[in-house]
């Protein structure tokens, strides 16, 4: 059992002002008001809190933030407050700052700031924690929180007020206070710990030797024996009791292992909505609390299980990730011997598919699952494509974009252009072709026109060389342009509000997809086999995961499901 011992500091009164303290009934707390209350009517605001704590349900972190907002409000708290506030519940502390609060905290050798300003925090309370409860105030009159740390030396918190008081006696401390907190193992407790542990032993001691007496005028041999036999059952039972004392620990690391576990994944779960990173790092800090466990007691446990699905299923949860199995779709080389798919269009429902190595475009109808095909030398060395109505535009690497449908050779529209970087990648909208050049960081739109395409114009005009490295591009009247790690929007050549909290920070993107026909936008992370589904104005939604998304060259989206290309088979994904 933890003692609790606290005291507090308050400075001179300040006019127009109010400082206080409670420090009662689990709760903890300092409050500073710079203007519009007087003292009167601060000591009966904090009256009236100290009688509301005890009939308040506070269960976790989140429904005492929610009691400090209510209060806050309750009591018309004005802009110029500064509040630092605990509450203790079964060994665990919940902590919240708002205005200019400051929550200090001295564990051991280590002390730190754990909160500030409008900020909340938990976790289990140890013997020998000392919290600090402030404000920016207190801070500024002692000096810096430099001075805070040097004052300790082994002084509990009455003691400690002493020392601020001839500290700061000289200095304007009006409106300054400070609640020191220490807690302390019930030395009683531990005594009589003490006591039941060792008098087992001690009895197996005196039994032995009374015993080893009342044999010694015995048979050598008998006294031997007996002297043996004793010793094996003292040995027995002391190996017996290291075995249960050292389960018991064990018991304890698992149990308090996993309530910490438990209230990570809690509070993971109250800020998901808000605060998507921070719950990302408490899902983080609980993985890494049953890594500690495991390393101590090995992953033997059938509790680490538990506390490993526990944490699987709030990331799934928290992310929204979902595991999906896919099915085959189409076989290529059911209509030609040895093919095999590098480079993926879709053109409503028409799927293109470039293979260099047979010098081949594949028209595949997804609703239908018919295939046409055409041939070119010049596709042998295609990097890029991109379909509209009945033809197909293929980029030739350092060379020509040229044009072929089902029925036509080949032909060269757009000469190679001294401008050019690095096109990876095409689109076409409206007839019109749009050219990604990741080495320029430029986009070149080719208007068509009745005898080809006109001369090419930057998109982006102004924001020229502003996307260097991006990999992939969609359009839906919007352009949007995939890099390693985010998704860039622009709308008639301007940039627009397209910003996303991604639920990891490893994400990577090989390719994006979108188009006027479906309402989404998606990444693909070969690297992590996932996609992640956005709205369409950033907004993260869901993560698909499969197995066959990290062996892909290529995918697009039709009809709420997801079509993959591996070699020479098309695999499908349901989105449902």
């Amino acid at each position: 059992m933890l003692n609790q011992n606290s005291a507090a500091y308050t400075g001179k009164e300040k006019t127009g002002g109010f400082s206080g303290v409670i420090a009662e009934n689990n709760f903890l707390a300092v409050f500073e008001i710079e203007e519009g209350i007087n003292s009167d009517q601060g000591k009966e605001m904090l009256q009236k809190i100290k009688e509301e704590v005890p009939t308040s349900v506070i269960e976790n972190l989140g429904s005492f933030d929610r009691f400090i907002s209510q209060v806050i409000t309750k009591y018309n708290f004005p802009s110029s407050f500064s509040l630092a506030a605990g509450y203790i519940r079964e060994k665990v502390m919940y902590l919240k700052t708002g205005g200019m609060g400051r929550i200090y905290l001295k564990r051991g050798n280590n002390f730190a700031q754990i909160i500030e300003n409008d900020n909340s925090a938990s976790g289990y309370i140890e013997a020998g924690d000392f919290y600090i409860f402030t404000t920016k105030r207190f801070i500024d009159v002692l000096g810096s929180d430099i001075e805070l740390k040097t004052v300790f030396d082994h002084k509990g918190p009455a003691e400690l007020i002493e020392d601020f008081k001839s500290l700061l006696k000289e200095r304007d401390d009006a409106g300054a206070v400070s609640l020191f907190t220490q807690f302390k193992e019930d030395q009683i407790e531990e005594n009589r710990l003490i006591e039941a542990e060792e008098s087992p032993k001690e009895n197996s001691f005196l039994t032995l030797f009374k015993d080893y007496s009342q044999k010694i005028g015995k048979k050598k041999i008998l006294t031997f024996t007996a002297v043996i036999a004793i010793l094996f059952i003292l040995i027995w039972s002391v190996v017996l009791g290291y075995q249960r004392r050292s389960r018991s620990e064990i018991n304890k690391k698992i149990k308090s292992t996993k309530e910490l576990v438990t209230l990570k994944l809690d509070q993971a779960e109250e800020v998901a909505f808000l605060n998507l990173p921070r719950s990302m790092n408490l899902l983080s800090e609980a993985k890494q609390e049953v890594e500690k466990l495991k390393k101590e007691i090995g992953d033997r446990s059938k509790e680490i299980e538990e506390m490993e699905n526990l944490v699987k299923n709030t990331e799934s949860k928290i992310v929204k990730k979902e595991d999906k199995n896919y099915e085959e779709f189409y076989d290529l080389t059911l209509d030609s011997k040895g093919a095999k798919g590098d480079k993926l269009y879709l053109e409503k429902e028409n799927l293109s598919i470039i293979d260099r190595g047979k010098g081949t475009v594949y028209i595949l109808s997804l609703s239908k699952k018919s295939l046409d095909k055409n041939n070119s030398s010049e596709i042998k060395k295609a990097s890029g494509i991109a379909a509209y109505q009945d033809y197909v535009l293929f980029y030739v690497e350092g060379e020509d974009v040229f044009k072929i449908s089902i029925d036509d050779k080949s032909k060269k529209v757009i000469n190679k252009d001294k401008d050019w970087g690095e096109i990876n990648d095409m689109w076409i909208y409206n007839g019109n072709l749009y050219l990604l050049d990741s080495g320029k960081g430029d986009i070149y739109k080719y208007l068509v026109a009745e005898n080809g395409y006109s001369e090419k114009n930057s998109y982006l005009k102004g924001n020229a060389g502003s996307i260097k490295g991006a990999n992939s591009i969609a359009i839906d009247s919007s352009v949007y342009i995939g890099l390693d790690d985010e998704i860039i929007k622009y709308t008639a050549g301007a940039k627009d509000d397209f910003s996303t909290s991604w639920p990891e920070k490893n994400v990577k993107f090989t390719k994006i997809f979108t188009s006027t026909e479906v309402e989404k936008v998606y990444g693909w992370d070969k690297t992590n086999g996932a996609i992640y589904v956005l709205g369409k104005n950033g907004t993260y939604e869901r993560q698909i995961n499969s197995s066959i998304l990290s062996k892909a060259s290529d995918f697009v989206v039709f009809n709420n499901s997801v079509y993959v290309l591996v070699g020479e088979k098309i695999y499908k994904i349901g989105l449902e």
